[in-house]
């Protein structure tokens, strides 16, 4: 309805920073998505009204974001639980524990710090992924899982398993995998392209 939508663009304005005079490339975005891909715009709002600060917070851009809600909810078919799972993946790979524990999320020791899930991560991808950029800052979120992605297939099952639960937990480890699965298969950069 209109109420929805008026709120699903402004939240997402203030989240990313998009000039108000630029609120029809919001517009634009769900809409194109949802012609060509399996979603609808109401249920990429639901998911971005879950995720956008936190996403913004890990430096993906709204592009990137409706990306990923794209790719994850073509394959689980819940848009809002893909955005609860991409706020709480991205406060994960920060370490942001006391946040998460606020949400009422599992939090366990893979999460007690940021050095320690950096080391994890780059330990189970062979130094072939790390969460920080040369001047030691955060890396986008969806560039880190695109890496992940791209060398999933490489690591054994053990690997594999340790990783998807230092990223996302037990709880969340459904959507991870979809995640995974849709960076695999093309379609969040395919989606991402759309959205550009």
């Amino acid at each position: 309805d209109d109420a929805t939508a008026v709120s699903d663009i402004i939240s997402n304005l203030k989240a990313f920073n998009i000039d108000a005079s630029d609120a029809i490339t919001v517009v634009d975005s769900l809409n194109k998505l949802s012609n060509e891909f399996a979603v609808t715009a109401a249920g990429l709002g639901q998911g971005l009204t879950n995720s956008a600060s936190a996403m913004a917070m890990s430096n993906a851009t709204f592009e990137q974001t409706i990306a990923l809600l794209t790719g994850i909810t073509e394959i689980t078919q819940s848009p809002s639980e893909a955005g609860s799972f991409l706020k709480v993946a991205s406060m994960r790979i920060r370490g942001m524990k006391g946040a998460l524990e606020e949400l009422g999320e599992e939090v366990d020791s893979n999460v007690d710090s940021i050095s320690k899930v950096q080391t994890q991560i780059l330990n189970l991808t062979g130094g072939m992924v790390n969460i920080f950029d040369a001047n030691g800052e955060f890396r986008n979120y969806y560039d880190i899982m695109k890496d992940i992605a791209g060398i999933y297939d490489s690591l054994t099952s053990t690997q594999q398993s340790s990783l998807t639960e230092i990223l996302f937990g037990k709880m969340r480890g459904n959507q991870g995998a979809a995640m995974i699965q849709a960076f695999k298969s093309g379609q969040i950069d395919k989606a991402y392209q759309a959205a550009l």
